[in-house]
């Protein structure tokens, strides 16, 4: 999708050039038009598929809301008693589709709070979600990047989700930062093969891994 959408970018610069240099005024004004039209029906396409995106979120609320998901299913795990209050996991989702937009602020905020965390917390889980359905928003999203029911501050495996479904094209490692069991566990990742953020330590792996995560998307932002 970004690489398609870039070539016709790129096709549109051109036809630009070609409309200024066009010594014909009824060919420049043509061209001009058609190129209006094709970057206004991008813009549309880039609105659509978001709004989908924010529907397919409100869709999942409500499966979860009415209990309907289908017996073995993800979000049917929700209704076992394992995977918390089904109703605030929904109302949760709910709010997130309303409000997809994290700032660096944001980003910066929920890092001190990982960071000052002893162990996992609903607050951040919610945080962590709206930063997970905010970067997925921006690219060409489908129901498999609905997140699973769990606490991704708690969860390892819910953690590792996120964190491999934002990465893409980058990596990540957690071990601890000595040689007793004991020590803090430390993380690191890059949002590609060439890119890497400083060593984190946070309270629990999960949390570790939500920090180097976070720092990286804001090392990302300042680059922009």
């Amino acid at each position: 999708m970004t690489d398609h959408k870039s070539s016709l970018n790129e096709l549109i610069a051109r036809a630009r050039e070609a409309a200024q240099a066009a010594p014909d005024q009824n060919t420049t004004a043509l061209l001009l038009e058609v190129c209006s039209a094709a970057s206004d029906l991008m813009d549309k396409q880039d609105e659509i598929r978001k709004e989908a995106f924010r529907d397919g979120i409100r869709g999942a609320a409500k499966v979860i809301r009415n209990r309907q998901a289908a017996p073995g299913s993800a979000l049917s795990e929700l209704f076992t008693g394992d995977g918390g209050n089904p109703d605030v996991f929904a109302d949760e989702l709910t709010g997130i589709a309303d409000n997809l937009t994290v700032t660096v602020a944001d980003l910066r905020k929920l890092r001190q709070k990982i960071n000052a965390a002893t162990e996992g917390a609903d607050d951040i889980d919610d945080d962590i979600r709206r930063v997970y359905y905010s970067v997925m928003n921006e690219r060409n999203p489908t129901s498999a990047d609905v997140l699973p029911p769990g606490s991704p501050s708690r969860s390892l495996d819910v953690a590792t989700f996120v964190i491999e479904k934002i990465l893409r094209k980058g990596w990540w490692t957690l071990g601890n930062s000595g040689v007793d069991a004991d020590d803090k566990p430390v993380g690191k990742v890059g949002l590609s093969a060439n890119e890497s953020s400083k060593p984190q330590s946070a309270a629990t792996p999960p949390l570790t891994l939500l920090s180097t995560l976070v720092l990286a998307l804001i090392e990302s932002s300042k680059s922009r």
